[in-house]
C-alpha cells in the first residue's frame, strides 16, 4: 500500500517536471510501467524522447521492456471526461459566473434582511434566523464541495457569499434586534472569522478573502447597523480576519480595501457618542490591525526590502490615526488628551524605529520608515504643544541632532538620505518659525522693535545652523555652505533688526573681518565668500541709506554717515585682498579694484556736497549746482589720468584699462550731461579741462607706455621698449 502511495508521488512529480520542460524547451525526464528513467538523449517531433530505463531502487525486480516514446500522462481534465474546452469559455461560464452568482446570493441575503426590517414581513428572530440558516447552508455546502475534490469556482463562491451573509446577520442579530448578547455575538463573529481566515489560507483564495472577509468589513455598513460598541466590535472581527489573511498571504489588495471599508466606520464612532476611554480603545485597535494589514506579512517573512505600496499603507494609517485622534478628543473637549495621543503615537514609531536592530524580523528599511513617521508625529505635537521661540528652540536642537547622526552615518545609502532629510526639514522649520516670529519685514520696513521672542529665535536659528555646520561630515560640502550661509545670513538679519546706524555698520565691519580671518587661517571657501557678501551687504546700505546715487547730483544729507559707510566697505575690502588671495590668487586684483571705485565714489559725492548746499562761489542755488558737475567731471578726469600714469609706470594693464574706463565715463558724461546741463561758462570750463586733462593723457601714454609700435615707410616694425624717464633704449 505505501509502495503504490509512493509510485503514484512519483508519477506525479515526473508529470509536473515534464510539463515544466516542455514549458521551457528542455529535455525531459519520462516514466513508464513503473520504471524511473535517465534524462534523454533525443528529442522527437512530440517533445517525448527515447531514454535508458534505470531501475527504481524500492522497485521490485522486473524485467526490462523495450524502449518506445513515451505518451504524454493525461490531465485532470481527461481524466475526468472533460473536452480541452476554449479559455474564454471557461473563464467566463465557471469563474465569472460562479462568482457573480455568489455576489448576487450575498446581495439578496443583505436585502431580504433590509426589505425585511422595513416591511416587518417576518418576526425579527424568524427573519435573522432565516438569513442565518441561509448563509450557513452556504457554507456548508461550498466547504463540502471544496473539501470533496471539487474545485469548482461556484464551490468557492457560495462558500465566501455565506461567510459574507453570517457577518451580516451577527450583525442585526446583535446590533439592531438584540436578540444576541454583545459577548455572544462578538464570539460568533470572531468564529466565523476564524473559519474565513482558515479557508482563504488553505484553499489560496482570494475569492473567498474577497467576497468573504472583505463582505463581512463591509457588512455594518450595507445593513445600517449604526454605530455602537457590539457593531465596532464585529467590525473588529471582520477586520481581524483580513489582517490573519494578510499575514500568510502577500495578497496586496486586500489590506487597501478593507482599510478604507473599515475606516469610515469605526472613525464615526468616535463622534458619536464614544467616552475618552472607547476613543483611546478604538484607536489603538484599529490601529494595530492597520499596521498588521500593511506590514504583517513582511514582517512575518523577514522581508529584506519595504515595498511601496505596505509602506504608502503604513503612512495613511498613522495619518488617519493621528488626523481622527486629535479631532475626536477635541470634540471631546479635551486636548490634553489629543496632544497625548499624538505623542504617544510618535513615541510608539519611535520605538519600533530605534529598536528595530533587536527585532529580527523588522528589516532595516521599515525601521527608517517607522522611525519617519514617528519624527513627524512627534514635529505635528510639538507643533501643537509649544508656542513661539520654543518652536524655533526645539527645531533647532532637533536640527543638530540629525547633523550630529548624518557624521556618524554618512552621506551615501538610505540612512544618510534620511538623516539629511530630517537635518534640512527640521532646519528648514526652525527657519519659517523665527521668521514668523520675528517679522524682519514689518520691522524693517515700519521701524517696529524687534520683541524678545523673535531675537531669541533668530539667535537659535543661527546658532543651529552655524554649530550644524561645523559638526556635519566634511564630505557633505554642499551642506557646510548652506548651513554656514544660512546662520551668517541670521546674525546679518538679527544685526540689522536690532542696530541702526552706525552701530550696524560696525556690527556687520565685525562679522566680515572675522570671517575673512576664519577664511585666511582654515582656508575656508565658505568663510571667505561670508566676508565678501558682508562686504556686499555695506556696500548696498550705503547706497540706499547714506550715500545714495543721487548723491552725484544733489549731495549728500548727511557725509559723516556717508564716509562711515563707505569707509567700512573700503576697510573691509582692503583686508580681504591681503587675506583671501591665497583661496583665489585673482581676488587681490578685483578686490582692489572694489575698494578704489568706493573710494573714487566716495570722493565723488563728497566733491559734489558742499555746491550743492549753495556754498559756491557766487551764492546761487543752480550756479553752485553746475559748479559742482564741472568739479566732478575735473575729479573723475584727474584721477583717470593719474591711474593711467601709474599703470603705464608700473606696467599694470588692469590698471591701465581701468583708467581708460574711467576716462571715457568722463567723456560720456561731459558730452551727455554737462554739455545739456551746464551754463555757456561752465560748458567752456568742463569741456576745456577736460580736453587739457586727455591731452595729457595721450602724452604720458606715448611716453610711458611699455611698448612702441613704429612702423616705417617700408613696412617694417620696430620694437623699442623705455625703462627710465629720460628716453633710454633697452
Amino acid at each position: 500500500m505505501e509502495l503504490g502511495r509512493l509510485t503514484q508521488l512519483e508519477v506525479d512529480v515526473e508529470e509536473l517536471a515534464a510539463r515544466v520542460a516542455r514549458l521551457e524547451g528542455a529535455p525531459v525526464r519520462v516514466r513508464q510501467d513503473g520504471e524511473s528513467y535517465a534524462p534523454p538523449r533525443a528529442v522527437d517531433g512530440q517533445g517525448w524522447v527515447e531514454a535508458r530505463p534505470r531501475r527504481a531502487p524500492a522497485a521490485p525486480a522486473v524485467a526490462p521492456a523495450a524502449a518506445a516514446p513515451a505518451t504524454p500522462p493525461p490531465s485532470l481534465r481527461e481524466r475526468m471526461g472533460l473536452d480541452a474546452g476554449d479559455p474564454l469559455e471557461d473563464l467566463f461560464g465557471g469563474r465569472v459566473l460562479a462568482w457573480v452568482g455568489g455576489l448576487a446570493v450575498l446581495l439578496g441575503l443583505l436585502f431580504l434582511l433590509a426589505i425585511a426590517i422595513s416591511s416587518g414581513w417576518l418576526g425579527e428572530g424568524a427573519r435573522t434566523a432565516l438569513a442565518g440558516l441561509a448563509s450557513a447552508g452556504l457554507l456548508l455546502g461550498g466547504t463540502w464541495l471544496h473539501e470533496r475534490r471539487m474545485r469548482a469556482d461556484a464551490a468557492r463562491a457560495a462558500t465566501a457569499a455565506g461567510l459574507a451573509g453570517l457577518f451580516a446577520t451577527l450583525t442585526v442579530a446583535t446590533r439592531v434586534y438584540a436578540l444576541l448578547p454583545v459577548t455572544a455575538g462578538l464570539a460568533l463573529a470572531l468564529l466565523v472569522g476564524a473559519l474565513a481566515t482558515a479557508l482563504a489560507i488553505r484553499w489560496d483564495s482570494r475569492g473567498v478573502a474577497a467576497l468573504g472577509i472583505l463582505g463581512a468589513v463591509a457588512a455594518p455598513l450595507l445593513v445600517d447597523a449604526g454605530y455602537a460598541p457590539g457593531t465596532l466590535a464585529l467590525l473588529f472581527a471582520a477586520l481581524a480576519a483580513a489582517a490573519g489573511v494578510l499575514l500568510w498571504r502577500r495578497w496586496d489588495w486586500l489590506g487597501p480595501i478593507a482599510f478604507v471599508l473599515a475606516a469610515p466606520q469605526w472613525i464615526s464612532y468616535l463622534f458619536d457618542g464614544a467616552t475618552p476611554l472607547s476613543a483611546t480603545l478604538t484607536l489603538v485597535s484599529f490601529g494595530a490591525l492597520g499596521v498588521m494589514l500593511a506590514v504583517g506579512h513582511d514582517v512575518r517573512m523577514r522581508a529584506s526590502e519595504l515595498r511601496s505600496q505596505p509602506a504608502l499603507l503604513l503612512a495613511l494609517n498613522a495619518l488617519v490615526l493621528a488626523v481622527a485622534g486629535w479631532f475626536a478628543f477635541e470634540d471631546l473637549g479635551d486636548l490634553t488628551a489629543g496632544r497625548a495621543w499624538l505623542a504617544a503615537l510618535a513615541v510608539a514609531h519611535l520605538a519600533v524605529g530605534l529598536g528595530g536592530r533587536r527585532l529580527a524580523r523588522v528589516s532595516h528599511e521599515l525601521q527608517l520608515f517607522a522611525l519617519a513617521l514617528g519624527i513627524v508625529l512627534a514635529d505635528v505635537a510639538f507643533a501643537l504643544t509649544a508656542h513661539g521661540w520654543t518652536l524655533a528652540l526645539g527645531w533647532s536642537v532637533a536640527g543638530v541632532a540629525f547633523a550630529v547622526l548624518q557624521r556618524r552615518v554618512g552621506v551615501r545609502g538610505r540612512d544618510g538620505a534620511f538623516v539629511q532629510g530630517g537635518l534640512g526639514a527640521h532646519l528648514a522649520l526652525a527657519l519659517v518659525q523665527a521668521l514668523v516670529v520675528a517679522e524682519p519685514v514689518q520691522a524693517l520696513g515700519d521701524g517696529a522693535e524687534l520683541s524678545a521672542a523673535g531675537a531669541a529665535s533668530i539667535t537659535m536659528l543661527a546658532a543651529a545652523c552655524l554649530t550644524a555646520g561645523r559638526i556635519v561630515d566634511a564630505r557633505a560640502t554642499t551642506w557646510r555652505a548652506v548651513l554656514d550661509a544660512t546662520g551668517v545670513a541670521a546674525v546679518a538679519l538679527l544685526a540689522a533688526l536690532l542696530l541702526d546706524g552706525s552701530a550696524l555698520l560696525l556690527a556687520w565691519l565685525g562679522e566680515g573681518i572675522v570671517l575673512a580671518q576664519i577664511a585666511r587661517r582654515h582656508k575656508d571657501r565658505i568663510a571667505a565668500g561670508g566676508a565678501l557678501a558682508f562686504m556686499a551687504l555695506l556696500a548696498l546700505h550705503a547706497l540706499a541709506f547714506d550715500a545714495p546715487p543721487s548723491s552725484l547730483a544733489s549731495g549728500l544729507t548727511a557725509p559723516r554717515d556717508a564716509v562711515e559707510a563707505l569707509g567700512a566697505v573700503a576697510l573691509l575690502g582692503l583686508l580681504a585682498a591681503a587675506w583671501l588671495p591665497q583661496l583665489a590668487p585673482q581676488m587681490r586684483q578685483e578686490l582692489r579694484a572694489s575698494v578704489a571705485v568706493t573710494l573714487l565714489y566716495l570722493a565723488s559725492v563728497l566733491v559734489v556736497t558742499p555746491f550743492a548746499g549753495g556754498e559756491a562761489l557766487d551764492g546761487a542755488l543752480l550756479d553752485a549746482q553746475q559748479q559742482g558737475q564741472l568739479a566732478l567731471s575735473v575729479l573723475w578726469a584727474l584721477v583717470g589720468l593719474a591711474a593711467l600714469v601709474t599703470g603705464l609706470r608700473r606696467d599694470e594693464r588692469a590698471l591701465r584699462l581701468g583708467a581708460l574706463a574711467l576716462l571715457g565715463v568722463t567723456v560720456a558724461k561731459v558730452f551727455l550731461v554737462d554739455l545739456a546741463t551746464l551754463t555757456s561758462v561752465y560748458r567752456v570750463g568742463s569741456f576745456v579741462a577736460l580736453g587739457l586733462l586727455l591731452l595729457a593723457g595721450a602724452f604720458a601714454w606715448q611716453r610711458l607706455r611699455p611698448w612702441t609700435d613704429e612702423r616705417s615707410e617700408d613696412g617694417e616694425v620696430d620694437l623699442e621698449r623705455r625703462v627710465d624717464g629720460e628716453g633710454g633704449l633697452q
